[in-house]
């Protein structure tokens, strides 16, 4: 049997979450129509408390029952904080959020959650700022005339075209990286110092990455992963949601950015090997590799 910590009013950081559930099996729910082949499977376990559920953004369009923990990387233009106050409260699980996009107030926060609350860096490597991360990459560029640049966690991947074009994941407007003081190491980073690997993943092309990586950090194992189709085209896992047709023709769409995600599926997956363990993927037909195939 599992279940997640007491529930307290109070900000939390990532060194207070290390071990917190060690060798206790959990599930991270993406938004893939792969979902719907494990999803009452994985209610029935998490309400038998034989599993965590961690969720990602919008559950509540997925599921009618909160998740263990909710990992939310949204921005001002989707669902920031501020507007979620009341689903939050209901919910009454602990929720990491990263402040890059999402600039609603410590104080107001403070103010209006309950529990447990984790906010993390996502984008500004080594504590700087997103432009001067952009012109070290940029005077690669100019003195190399190639994208093999590993300045920043030893991840190229993340460089490569077309993922540079859209500054990638950093942002140029610098509001982001005045919420981000004093300087406070990413998530990423703080992964890779944790488990050993030799790179750290990129800024993430999806909030799911981030789900993954604080399980991880927890010590869940082993880890399974669902919904995580990672192909707009595919739809969502509920099919009265059809904005994947927008974004399966825009810039966020996941064909461009393969190569990346691919990358950060490795790196996740050498950094849970390093701490013994095992990440099971319940989509059977991944375009990508990385994770194991396997049931819940």
């Amino acid at each position: 049997m599992v279940g997640r910590s007491s529930n307290k009013r109070m900000k939390i950081e990532i060194k207070n979450i290390i071990d917190r559930h060690k060798e206790t099996p959990c599930v991270i729910t993406a938004h893939g129509p792969s979902l719907n082949a494990s999803k009452q499977k994985i209610i029935d376990l998490q309400q038998a408390k034989d599993i965590l559920r961690f969720s990602v953004n919008n559950w509540w369009d997925y599921f009618t029952i909160a998740p263990d923990y909710w990992i939310l990387s949204s921005s001002e233009h989707a669902f920031p904080m501020r507007i979620l106050f009341d689903i939050i409260r209901k919910a009454d699980c602990p929720i990491f959020y990263s402040d890059d996009g999402d600039f609603t107030s410590k104080s107001e926060i403070e103010k209006n959650i309950l529990g447990e609350w984790l906010v993390y860096d996502q984008r500004h490597w080594e504590g700087k700022h997103c432009i001067e991360i952009l012109k070290t990459f940029k005077e690669h560029y100019e003195r190399n005339k190639n994208f093999h640049f590993t300045r920043f966690g030893n991840n190229e991947a993340m460089w490569h075209p077309p993922r540079c074009y859209t500054n990638s994941g950093h942002a140029l407007d610098g509001k982001c990286c005045e919420q981000n003081n004093p300087p406070r190491m990413t998530l990423q980073e703080h992964l890779r110092d944790l488990t050993g690997t030799h790179q750290h993943y990129s800024t993430g092309d999806t909030v799911s990455m981030h789900a993954i990586a604080f399980a991880i950090i927890m010590g869940c194992n082993p880890i399974y992963v669902s919904g995580f189709d990672l192909d707009y085209n595919k739809g969502y896992a509920n099919s009265d949601k059809d904005d994947w047709k927008h974004k399966a023709q825009g810039p966020n769409a996941w064909t461009p950015v393969r190569e990346n995600l691919q990358n950060d599926i490795l790196v996740l997956s050498e950094s849970a090997k390093n701490r013994g363990i095992d990440i099971i993927n319940l989509n059977q037909d991944p375009w990508y590799e990385g994770f194991k195939i396997g049931q819940l």
